[in-house]
Parts: C-alpha cells; sequence; structure tokens
C-alpha cells in the first residue's frame, strides 16, 4: 500500500543509484567515429578518448528495479577525465538521454536529479526488428531526432571489434562500463554551486548479441540539438539483450563555484528545454479559464 510516508530502507533504495538495476533490456547500438567538431561541445576538463568513440542507441528496458518498463534513446561520447588527483578515468560522457513510457517519469526524474544524466520526455521512441532488419527512431517536438536501421550481419568497418562478438549465450558475457555525469546544486547567488563530475561504475552483463551493418541521421529541434553532432565514419551496429547495472559512484572531480554556471553552458540543453520568460506587458498569473471551470 502506498503512502506519503516511506521507510528509511525503501528510501534507500529508491534514491541510491547502487541499487537501481536494467533487466531484461534490448538494445539496438551504432558505434561511430565523431567528427572532431565534437569537442566543441563536451565541457572541460573532460576530453576525447583516442581513439574517440561515439554511442547511439535505443533500449527497451523491461525490468528496471526503480520504475516500470520504458523505452530510453541516447546519443554520448566516449571520454577521459583527470581528477584532481592526477588519476585518469574514462567513461561515457551522455549529451541526451530521451525516455518514453509507464516508467519513464521516475527514470528521467531520478536519474536528472539524482544521478545526474541528462534526461527528458521523448513524444515517442520506436524499436523494431523484422528479421534482420532492425528499425528505431526517436521524436520529440515534432521532429525525429533519430532515425536508424540496422541490418544483421558484417560490422561497417570489418576490422571494428568490442569482443562481444564471440559470446557464448550459455554463459553470457560481462563487459566493464562508466559513465561520467555532472551533479550540482542549485540556489547559490550565482545560480549554481557545488559542480562536479561523478564516476559511475557500470558494467553490462549480455546474454545475446549480433553485429550489424548501421545506418543512422540525426536531426535537430528547436531544443534538442541532436543535428549538431556530426559522424565522420560508421563503425558498425549491434542488436543486444542485456542487463545493466551500478556497482559504486564516485566523485572524482570538484569545480570551483566560479566555474558553475560556465560549465552549465554544455550541460543545460541535454537536460532541459528553453525557459520561457514573462511575455512583456503581461500580468502575472495570466491564466485563462477553460470552458467548465468552476469556482
Amino acid at each position: 500500500m502506498s503512502s506519503f510516508v516511506v521507510t528509511l530502507d525503501e528510501l534507500q533504495k529508491k534514491t541510491n543509484p547502487e541499487y537501481n538495476e536494467m533487466n531484461d533490456i534490448t538494445a539496438a547500438t551504432i558505434y561511430a567515429i565523431p567528427d572532431p567538431s565534437i569537442k566543441a561541445i563536451i565541457p572541460p576538463p573532460l576530453e576525447l578518448t583516442d581513439p574517440a568513440m561515439l554511442i547511439i542507441y535505443v533500449s527497451d528496458i523491461r525490468k528496471p528495479t526503480f520504475a516500470a518498463p520504458y523505452m530510453e534513446g541516447g546519443i554520448g561520447v566516449l571520454t577521459k577525465l583527470k581528477d584532481n588527483d592526477g588519476r585518469t578515468h574514462t567513461g561515457l560522457y551522455y549529451f541526451n538521454l530521451q525516455l518514453c513510457g509507464a516508467g519513464s517519469q521516475n527514470a528521467t526524474f531520478m536519474g536528472r536529479e539524482e544521478a545526474g544524466l541528462p534526461k527528458k520526455f521523448a513524444d515517442s521512441i520506436n524499436l523494431k526488428r523484422e528479421r534482420n532488419n532492425v528499425f528505431f527512431l526517436i521524436e520529440r517536438n515534432g521532429v525525429r531526432l533519430l532515425e536508424a536501421r540496422l541490418k544483421i550481419g558484417p560490422y561497417n568497418d570489418p576490422s571494428f571489434t568490442n569482443g562481444l562478438e564471440y559470446l557464448d549465450p550459455r554463459k553470457g558475457i560481462l563487459q566493464e562500463g562508466a559513465v561520467l555525469t555532472h551533479r550540482y546544486s542549485n540556489g547559490s547567488p550565482q545560480g549554481l554551486s557545488n559542480m562536479s563530475i561523478s564516476y559511475y561504475n557500470s558494467p553490462t552483463v549480455y546474454y545475446h548479441y549480433e553485429s550489424a551493418h548501421a545506418a543512422v541521421k540525426l536531426q535537430s529541434s528547436a531544443a534538442d540539438p541532436w543535428g549538431e553532432i556530426k559522424i565522420a565514419r560508421i563503425l558498425g551496429g549491434s542488436w543486444a539483450k542485456n542487463n545493466n547495472f551500478v556497482i559504486d559512484v564516485t566523485k572524482v572531480y570538484s569545480y570551483p563555484d566560479s566555474e558553475a554556471m560556465n560549465v552549465m553552458r554544455y550541460l543545460y540543453s541535454g537536460r532541459f528545454d528553453p525557459l520561457v520568460g514573462r511575455v512583456p506587458g503581461t500580468k502575472f498569473f495570466n491564466c485563462p479559464a477553460r470552458l467548465g471551470d468552476t469556482l
């Protein structure tokens, strides 16, 4: 039975990322080399790995532990960071994640406000496989941000490999993975404070994997600049089934408060739509009544 007061144990499990698991995932993924212009939209001190790797995906997450089932799609690039102690960390930096479906509200707010992930609600996300052809897309505000297809078979680049091609479905395979995310506090005199980067140690267990030839088209809406990300070369794609979980979360870099607003310039569009100011000359609370409204 639900209640406005939850137990401390429930609260910890609902808000601690280390309790979060995404199980029974079906995902279509594209691996690509980004155009060098991508450097201009990565917040310092993050840097591209060498070689750089762009990841674009759509997934059907059927059994998350923190929400009802939902669809998710995202675009990110592999980055590295030298922390405040001089150690180097490598992880995906996501420009934006789009979600829809029954569990998308919980997953969006927990991911953005608690974990620092750049999540928004999409109008629609589709993922469909017909024999050896996979189609997936993301639409928001009337714009198809992502339209992609896979043809199960060899990669675009015959030399590309990520080690999953030799998966034994009877055993599965564990692939290490991490995400670098920004977290911050609101309400300081300058707008933001306590800006930091956290390292999410988040491996994935694959129990099915098929390589594919990939094609993709990215477009921008007024609030979602996906088309700003240019692709130099597509390496390939995949169709996979997996489980993903978080082992631990560690703060690895802290910005001076004086830099927080400048860093937010890179983060804002992935997390929020443009602010809408009050139209000059209008009155506060200018909300007209609807037919049928009663006092």
